[in-house]
């Protein structure tokens, strides 16, 4: 990765506030909806909503529609934050405090004329303030002397709901009927009549309940001053109607009952002539804080449709204009390419695409300063790996638990053209769920630059970019559903039939030929081990693709307690080593693994043959590696070529047997269930493959084989599908480790 001379620095979270400003393409949207506001035949009060999930841009396009009404025709604007308010005992009281202060100013700066037969301006609003204000303290003389039945009957009159929001605390501790306040509740929500305050006035009984027939007299005249206040506000000498628009942002973010009571208030007190009220809210969010309000009595969207008159849903950002969006906010980023993968991989919310240009542009800054990270790391392949991590965190998350091989294997299988004659490559199980992905598809393919693909690497070298994103934003998500339970191994069915087992003279000749390591092979009688050549028929049966892993064996680790391999980190691997096979384990570790495998899953699993570990790696034709009969260094993992150490598992594609099972030839030496000797007493070698290798020798005591050769392994000899290998049951190798088996066992040998 070049160093960079200048990129584009981090962004803030502010809104869009003017029409110049706009790179979300929402000024067709302002010009509509402005003409509604200032359209002088406009009937009001009016309430007109912005819906919108978080972080779409609801904020961005109230802010330019205030930008495009304020001032013009003489209209007034007023703007509520809801949620910085949030804390306040009465949120409703909150929004009406602040309208007042405002109103206040726009007075003093454009003082009315006076109206005969009015009170003054600052009159009215020390009436309005006194009535927010009023000492709701009381001496009760008995709950029985409440009619709570006409109480109820008056339907809440200025809203029961607010007024004993306001009185609450003391209602509540004077033991009032909980039943008649939920009925008075429906009532209002249900739209009855809020006409009705006097019928709720007179069931308080004025010589015992004094300050609560007070207060609730004070709120029955609130919207009475307000509308002539407004009238005050409002008039101008051509008679040309003006209006008070009142723009109420983030009330979704506040609690569910104080959101419902801003709204309440809105239509009880405020819903006067010459108002107009902006709404910026998540509808779903409110109707799940009606529904919760309410406890189901009433139809939540019902009760929305009657605050809001005029609801407009903001639509998604379209490819094109993210485009833009990406571009105005970072106009200069590492390479031009990033912008099209997050136009195309992000959900279209602003919030967010903000917020993962931020964390992209962080990472890329470290690498910049860590010289190991630079020839690595590419730019395209970064911005991609951001973009999953936050649009698809459950796949990521699935990628730090199962391997980056599914990434690879998922990307293959996108790319592959069917209408090309190309043959779609077998999709492992576990990648099923996101095959289906429409958004993840678009993103995995759009760069085709080498650079920028997840298909041309190897596990190993992405875990770089696995490993940077973490550093920035961690993904705690819960496993996606797959069709098997999620620490079972992938596994690939091999066919019934026969195939050649052991290795023949004409094999071990043309090997001498070649080969400088199969000369000390000859000499020390490690040939004799794998003959005579014979023929083995095996039924069906399936096996791992890959060896164990780390993260499936720490599954059986955590369940059972079983001993962890002594370089994990207490009963969890390193993080780097996941999907590395898990090695430090003994016979008995992968018998006990297998078994609890098969009482979690009531499936047959077990560990191989080696019979049918050999049949796996080299299919029907007797080839020396599972590739073929040619030595291949870039196919397998073992010295001198290899990296001195275990690699993911699927790091060597090529190397992949004819049934698609990878791994078999360096990386882990595998543990197989057969005995060394059928006779563990005298050594003999069990050639040709015994019949009776099955479960009555599980129990038998003596060396146990081990197939595939290791990392460690000097040369590609012990790394053939061939090569027989033993240890004891109990040794805990470091380069040992095992693939699982599953089905019915079943052997014939032929003579």
């Amino acid at each position: 990765m070049p160093k960079s001379a200048a990129i584009s620095p981090i962004l803030d979270d502010q809104p869009i506030k003017r029409a110049a400003d706009d790179a979300l393409g929402f000024e067709p949207y302002v010009k509509a909806l402005s003409d509604i506001l200032l359209d002088p035949h406009t009937h009001t009060p009016l309430t007109l909503g912005l819906f919108g999930s978080w972080g779409s841009g609801k904020t961005s396009l109230m802010a330019m529609l205030r930008d495009k009404v304020e001032g013009a025709n003489g209209h007034r604007t007023v703007w509520f934050n809801a949620w910085k308010y949030d804390k306040e005992e009465a949120l409703w009281r909150a929004l009406l405090l602040v309208l007042l202060d405002d109103l206040e100013q726009l007075l003093k700066d454009d003082p009315p004329e006076k109206i005969e037969g009015e009170p003054k301006p600052e009159e009215l609003l020390e009436l309005l303030r006194e009535a927010l204000y009023r000492d709701a303290s009381w001496s009760e003389q008995g709950e029985r002397n409440i009619n709570w039945t006409q109480a109820v009957t008056a339907g809440a009159g200025v809203g029961l709901n607010l007024a004993l929001s306001f009185l609450g605390p003391a209602l509540a501790g004077a033991g009032m009927a909980k039943d008649a306040l939920k009925a008075a509740r429906e009532s209002f929500g249900k739209g009855e009549s809020v006409s009705q305050m006097g019928k709720l006035i007179e069931a308080f009984r004025r010589e015992e309940i004094i300050h609560y027939q007070a207060q609730l007299r004070s709120l029955e005249q609130f919207q009475r001053n307000f509308q002539r206040l407004i009238k005050l506000l409002l008039q101008r000498p051509d008679q040309e109607p003006r209006r008070l628009v009142v723009f109420v942002d983030d009330l979704d973010r506040c609690l569910p009952d104080k959101a419902i009571s801003v709204l309440e208030a809105l239509k009880l007190f405020l819903d006067v002539e010459g108002c107009i009220f902006v709404l910026a809210l998540d509808d779903d969010a409110i109707i799940s804080a009606i529904n919760r309000r309410y406890q189901g009595e009433v139809k939540a969207r019902e009760y929305l449709e009657k605050i809001v008159q005029v609801p407009f849903l903001l639509p998604p950002i379209e490819t094109v204009a993210m485009r833009s969006y990406v571009d105005s906010m970072a106009p200069n980023l590492p390479d031009p390419r990033c912008a099209e993968v997050f136009a195309v991989g992000l959900p279209p919310n602003p919030r967010q695409v903000k917020r993962t240009l931020n964390i992209f542009l962080l990472l890329y800054r470290l690498v910049e300063h860590k010289e190991d990270l630079q020839e690595t790391i590419t730019a395209p392949r970064l911005a991609k790996m951001v973009a999953i991590q936050h649009a698809h965190p459950d796949f990521y998350n699935f990628l730090r638990r199962r391997g980056l091989r599914y990434l690879s294997d998922l990307e293959r299988y996108f790319r592959t053209d069917i209408e090309r004659g190309e043959e779609k490559p077998e999709l492992p199980e576990a990648l099923e769920p996101f095959a289906a992905r429409d958004d993840l598809r678009r993103l995995l393919m759009v760069l085709d630059e080498d650079d920028a693909r997840f298909d041309t690497e190897t596990p190993q070298a992405l875990r770089p970019y696995l490993t940077l994103t973490r550093q920035a934003a961690p993904v705690e998500m819960p496993a996606v559903h797959i069709a098997r339970l999620h620490f079972e191994p992938e596994l690939v069915e091999i066919p019934p039939g026969p195939f050649l087992m052991g290795t023949s003279d004409e094999q071990i000749r043309a090997m001498l030929e070649r080969y400088d390591w199969a000369r000390e092979f000859k000499v020390k009688g490690w040939f004799d081990r794998e003959q005579p050549q014979h023929e083995v028929i095996l039924g069906s049966y399936e096996i791992g693709r890959y060896p164990v892993t780390n993260a499936e064996y720490a599954a059986f680790v955590a369940a059972t307690g079983r001993r962890p391999p002594r370089h994990w980190q207490g009963d969890q691997p390193p993080e780097e080593l996941v999907d590395h096979p898990v090695v430090h384990v003994t016979w008995e570790d992968a018998m006990a693994y297998v078994n609890w495998l098969q009482e979690r899953t009531n499936q047959p699993y077990r560990l191989p043959t080696e019979a049918e570990w050999e049949k796996a790696a080299r299919g029907a034709d007797a080839r020396l590696w599972p590739w073929g009969n040619d030595w291949d260094a870039s196919r397998a993992n073992c010295k001198p070529a290899g990296p001195g150490t275990t690699t993911p598992v699927g790091q060597y594609p090529a190397g992949a047997s004819p049934y698609g099972c990878q791994d078999m030839a360096g990386n882990v030496r595998e543990w197989c269930s057969t005995l060394w000797g059928n006779n563990p007493k005298r050594p003999s070698f069990p050639y040709p493959y015994r019949s009776d290798d099955g479960r009555e020798n599980l129990d038998v005591d003596g060396l146990r084989i081990l197939r595939g050769g290791s990392w460690r392994s000097n040369n590609p000899g012990p790394v053939r599908c061939a090569y027989r290998g033993r240890t004891i049951p109990g040794g805990r190798i470091v380069g040992s480790g095992f693939r699982v088996a599953r089905g019915a066992l079943s052997s014939h040998p032929v003579s």
